[in-house]
């Protein structure tokens, strides 16, 4: 968490949503002070108050605490495999909705789409559709590799804080068979591993690449030191490679929103509900 980055955010979302630091302050019951220091990145709002303050600003916890104002400074890249075509239907969405839904989660605006895509069309987000990728940006780059979904608890904060860190960031889970292994010390720093054990990972591909770097093939940039974000429990990974695959996920998908009532990747809901009102 930055503080400097959290108290820009607050002061950005209060100013639209028309309040003053003061009307902020009596809402939550503390003193303009309070909301000044926050503001200023002096201090933090007790944990107390984080639901409040989120429902007040008109957004969420996860964007509070790790902030909006880097969300400008990354662009979301999808490399698509076309073994699955991206309009194929998985329950009851095309396949592309889901996983464009995930650059959505953490408010990116600007998303590349690598490969054979019928138009997407979002309000507020601009998406580019490219038979082939420019490998050096100036901006931050949230990279999928291929037809890729996860689902579970708290992944916009998963996400977020990925996003933060300042060196090449990939997503990991727990060895399986066939997955390029990674092995993770105590500072979460990863490096590539061929040696088997329990405490063994496997890298997604997902990797979160900081600006002006080039864009390898994922088997490449793993075999540099990066810092790994772990997948925790409750979340759940698609690799969609087969229809086999792609049936299993709309099973899941069905039984959750029969279930939950959830409207997963929800495209125009998670962007009214991610993107900042200007």
């Amino acid at each position: 968490m930055d503080l400097n980055l959290t108290g820009k955010t607050i002061a950005k979302l209060r100013k639209s949503v028309g309040f003053t630091q003061a009307s902020l302050a009596e809402k939550l019951g503390v003193s303009d002070k309070a909301v000044s220091k926050w503001e200023r990145g002096i201090a933090c709002p007790d944990t107390s108050i984080w639901n409040q303050l989120s429902i007040l600003l008109d957004t969420d916890i996860e964007s509070l605490l790790y902030g909006h104002d880097s969300v400008d400074e990354w662009i979301g890249i999808l490399v698509l495999d076309n073994r699955i075509p991206a309009d194929t239907i998985v329950y009851n969405k095309s396949l592309i909705q889901y996983l464009i839904s995930q650059f959505l989660l953490v408010g990116l605006k600007e998303i590349i789409i690598v490969g054979d895509c019928a138009p997407v069309k979002i309000d507020g987000v601009n998406i580019l559709i490219t038979a082939k990728l420019n490998h050096r940006f100036t901006k931050n780059a949230f990279v999928i590799y291929g037809n890729q979904f996860i689902y579970g608890p708290n992944l916009t904060k998963h996400f977020k804080r990925a996003m933060s860190r300042e060196s090449v960031t990939v997503i990991a889970a727990m060895k399986a068979k066939g997955k390029f292994g990674i092995s993770v010390d105590n500072n979460r720093k990863a490096e590539l591993s061929n040696e088997s054990g329990i405490n063994k990972y496997y890298a997604l591909p997902y990797a979160f690449i900081p600006r002006e770097q080039n864009i390898d093939e994922f088997s490449v940039l793993i075999r540099k030191k990066v810092c790994v974000e772990t997948m925790v429990r409750g979340m759940i990974y698609f690799d969609l490679k087969t229809y086999d695959d792609v049936y299993q996920m709309a099973g899941f998908i069905k039984m959750m929103e029969e279930n939950t009532g959830e409207k997963i990747a929800d495209l125009q809901e998670i962007a009214k509900r991610r993107m900042i009102k200007e």
